[in-house]
């Protein structure tokens, strides 16, 4: 009884706290009259940040925060800062982001959304940040063991961050129907990007980097909903810096050897990676021997089944060779023992850091090889990109 006795005044105390707190967090929220909430299975940090630019171009104060492949603060002056995590990430970034955007005098806040778990994406939203503009980006097969078993099921917890009596953009095709039900429920508005819209701006050209048309597009819609003329808002997004994972293509020197690479590695659905293999081979048309290097994650096990079973769909494209790194390889090898490699070879490298994967790929490769990174982009994925780009500055 005793104990009781304690423990109830400070249950009523951390209450009161956490009451507290989240009023003041409501009354900063609501000093942001536009808040921007991105979420989808790919393209949420490009889609983020171009919408952000596009804004910035046309006299908006804009905060951002992305949590895609570095988890970052893009400040209105243009500055970025790392988000420095100290545990697994939470949600309740998305307070704080809303709090330094008030520090800095924001009228937008564009946040890609962080949550995973169905009911958090739900919180997240409802509670968190309370969007006036939501986007879902598209649905894929990707998180299938939180948001799954099936693709229906990650349509459906996407769907937790529709706001109420809003807007929502989407370039979402499949499910873009349950979406429009969902948005009925809701009185929200929905609005569905299509490329025509913008067929009279040669919006692609000024990019420094590959990005993907339906991105752009979403995000010149958004701009235009808010008043900024389509003109304005692609210069912005022409001028920003993309997120470390974005897509591009790029030639390097190996030694004596040249290779093309693709960088893939944060395309870690099976459609996206098929994707940007099918446009690297565009892009490439004159290098011969094709080679896809697949990052493995110890905690991705089932990305990289997929990932298996999606490379060796290929058949009339499939890589010579498929070079297999990371901290954990073998759930993609078993895949592969019991599918047809036919002939393509297979290549385990688990262990080496990027220099000495490098170092394979210079000492085995033929000149004009074609290298695509796939999988996963943290760990050894940033490792492989920040190696090639000191080759690339050597070349200067």
């Amino acid at each position: 009884m005793s104990e009781f006795l304690i423990l109830f005044p400070l249950l009523l105390v951390l209450l009161g706290f956490g009451f507290v707190e989240y009023i003041l967090h409501v009354s900063r929220r609501n000093k942001i009259p536009i808040r921007i909430h991105v979420n989808g299975t790919r393209g949420k940090s490009s889609v983020t940040r171009l919408i952000a630019s596009g804004l910035k171009e046309g006299g908006f104060q804009v905060l951002a925060k992305t949590t895609g492949t570095v988890p970052r603060l893009i400040l209105p002056d243009g500055s970025e800062k790392n988000i420095i995590r100290y545990g697994a990430p939470n949600i309740l970034e998305q307070k704080f982001a809303i709090q330094e955007a008030v520090k800095q005098k924001a009228n937008v806040i564009v946040l890609e959304c962080m949550a995973l778990v169905p009911f958090n994406q739900k919180v997240s939203e409802e509670k968190l940040i309370k969007a006036t503009h939501t986007i879902i980006t598209n649905v894929k097969e990707d998180h299938l063991e939180i948001m799954g078993p099936e693709k229906k099921d990650v349509a459906l917890a996407l769907s937790g961050s529709i706001p109420e009596s809003q807007k929502l953009f989407t370039s979402e095709k499949e499910f873009y129907p349950f979406f429009r039900e969902i948005c009925k429920r809701k009185n929200t508005e929905i609005i569905s990007s299509r490329p025509e819209q913008y067929s009279d701006l040669d919006y692609m050209q000024g990019f420094a980097y590959y990005e993907h048309p339906e991105n752009v597009v979403l995000a010149l819609a958004v701009c235009e909903s808010l008043g900024v003329d389509p003109e304005t808002a692609i210069r912005g997004m022409w001028s920003h810096s993309p997120d470390l994972g974005a897509t591009f293509f790029a030639e390097y020197d190996l030694g004596e050897k040249k290779i093309a690479f693709a960088n893939g590695f944060a395309a870690n659905d099976p459609r996206s990676a098929a994707s940007i293999w099918e446009n690297a081979s565009i892009e490439f048309p004159e290098y011969d021997y094709k080679v896809a290097l697949v990052n493995c994650r110890k905690d991705r096990p089932e990305r990289s089944e997929q990932m298996a079973k999606e490379i060796l769909s290929w058949k009339k494209n499939i890589p010579d060779l498929i070079v297999i790194v990371g901290e954990e390889t073998e759930v993609f090898k078993k895949t592969c023992s019991k599918l047809n490699l036919g002939n393509s070879k297979l290549e385990d490298l688990k262990y080496l850091n990027a220099k000495e994967v490098l170092g394979f790929l210079e000492r085995s490769l033929p000149s004009d090889s074609m290298v695509v990174g796939l999988g996963n982009i943290s760990g050894l994925g940033l490792e492989l990109l920040d190696c090639l780009k000191q080759k690339e500055m050597s070349k200067g």
